[in-house]
């Protein structure tokens, strides 16, 4: 067995460097791989988030267009009372005024002839 001075350890077997170097090359290979493991778990992690983003985006579009839809319904059927409104109120005017004047003279006279035979 060869061994090697190594400063302030006295005599190291030859065996023990490269039993060290082994062990910091295994070492820097784990550090690799979980780095790689991290890095995909993160691009995994973006791509879910990215979906339940994409999933709220179209939930919020879709409950928007409900909205909106219901909204139009209901100015819609408020268009629709206004117009049938207007369209009443836009028919012929029923002004009979002779109708109307006769009427009038017909109270006046039986109020008259009320007060006449009261007092005559």
């Amino acid at each position: 067995m060869t061994t090697t001075k190594v400063a302030g350890s006295g005599l190291v077997p030859d065996e023990a460097p490269d039993a060290a170097f082994a062990a910091v090359l295994a070492a820097e290979r784990e550090a690799e791989e979980a780095v790689v493991a991290c890095v995909a778990e993160a691009g995994q992690r973006r791509l879910a988030a990215e979906a339940a983003a994409r999933g709220l985006a179209e939930r919020a579009a879709a409950r928007r267009l409900a909205w909106s839809e219901r909204r139009a319904a209901a100015l819609a059927t408020q268009v629709a009372a206004l117009r049938r409104e207007a369209e009443a109120a836009a028919g012929p005017l029923a002004l009979d005024a002779p109708a109307r004047l006769a009427a009038a003279v017909d109270r006046l006279a039986a109020e008259l002839c009320g007060a006449a035979e009261e007092t005559g």
